[in-house]
């Protein structure tokens, strides 16, 4: 059987007073608009539904030449309004995310093999705190094949407004454990570890495509260099994930390794812009508040970030990072 033609699902089609079309695709917001001809509206009506390239030709090959037919499925094609496959995606776990990234790629071959990335990438993530549990749930549901969560805490009652999977029977268990528990579909290895100068993280980020920093013990920079250092030698891709602070958030950069400025960089811009800079300190934080829905969007920006890198669609977040006002809804994106 040959391939099959199939206008994307998601689109929109609509016609102007001229009579020119105008496609609405809703993954990009893109509008484009032409002028069509016969050929064009006939192919458009015909694919309504599923159709075979065969019964296609059959169909039009009365009325136009079998190389005007092809030269138009062609551009339309290109234009990102048809789909040629021969399989159609099957209606798993993963059904719904393979329409959005259909939207995103030129052909279903491109689409697939995206899809194959994700789920052959194996990512560390340090700490499973208020970020870090939201993210290993995000990785997990976008179908990335193995996550390596890095924590030696147990959970505690003061976790529970704003960590994602933990109990209140879970107060005292280790995190890492109760995460592998709740999700069992997804490929978790539990690492017991701490962060620091005394620990070998080398099995952890050997063979690893990325690497998340959601360690904030001692501090994110001492945690951040020492997980920069790995990456450094490994030529490893990390963020320094988002964090919060009461209403504020951060959606942290991600660092390539020899491609993009240095968490150095990163964390001398901040020093540099710092406004407290200079001052005398009288009195330290004690201890701030934080709040779940801050926790969960951040984590879930940071994620959908990491999506777009491991990808290579979209815009990803490489020299600045973005300060999230949750009482205003504003964002600040600063690059450093």
């Amino acid at each position: 059987m040959g391939k099959k033609l199939k206008i994307k699902d998601s689109l929109y089609i609509l016609k102007d007073s001229l009579g020119n079309y105008v496609f609405i695709s809703t993954a990009t917001r893109r509008i484009k608009t032409f002028q069509v001809d016969s050929l064009v509206k006939d192919i458009i009506s015909s694919l309504d539904s599923e159709m075979t390239e065969e019964d296609l030709l059959s169909k039009l090959g009365v009325r136009y030449t079998i190389t005007d037919i092809n030269v138009c499925l062609d551009a339309l094609e290109h234009e990102g309004i048809i789909r040629r496959y021969e399989k159609d995606l099957e209606r798993g776990r993963h059904y719904k995310q393979l329409l959005f990234l259909d939207e995103l790629t030129n052909s279903r071959e491109e689409t697939l093999e995206l899809q194959r990335k994700l789920e052959n990438s194996k990512i560390a993530v340090f700490g499973v705190g208020g970020i870090g549990t939201w993210i290993v749930n995000g990785l997990y549901q976008i179908g990335i094949g193995e996550i390596r969560i890095v924590d030696p805490d147990t959970v505690d009652e003061t976790n529970l407004n704003r960590q994602l999977y933990f109990c209140s029977a879970d107060i005292g268990r280790y995190k890492v454990d109760v995460l592998k528990e709740r999700l069992i579909d997804a490929n978790i290895i539990p690492f017991k570890k701490r962060v620091g100068p005394e620990e070998d993280l080398e099995e952890i980020v050997s063979g690893c495509n990325f690497l998340v920093n959601c360690a904030d013990f001692p501090s994110v920079p001492e945690t951040t260099r020492i997980i920069d250092r790995y990456a450094t030698l490994h030529g490893i891709a990390y963020c320094v994930s988002g964090g919060y602070n009461l209403h504020l958030g951060m959606v942290g950069p991600i660092i390539v390794p020899g491609a993009t400025k240095t968490f150095d960089d990163f964390l001398e811009y901040q020093k540099r812009m710092d406004p407290l800079r200079g001052i005398e300190k009288i009195r330290d934080i004690r201890e701030t508040g934080n709040l779940g829905p801050i926790a969960g969007a951040i984590a879930n920006i940071q994620t959908m970030e990491i999506f777009k890198y491991l990808t290579g669609k979209g815009k990803v977040n490489l020299n600045k990072f973005a300060e999230i006002d949750f009482m205003s809804l504003t964002i600040e994106w600063r690059e450093f």
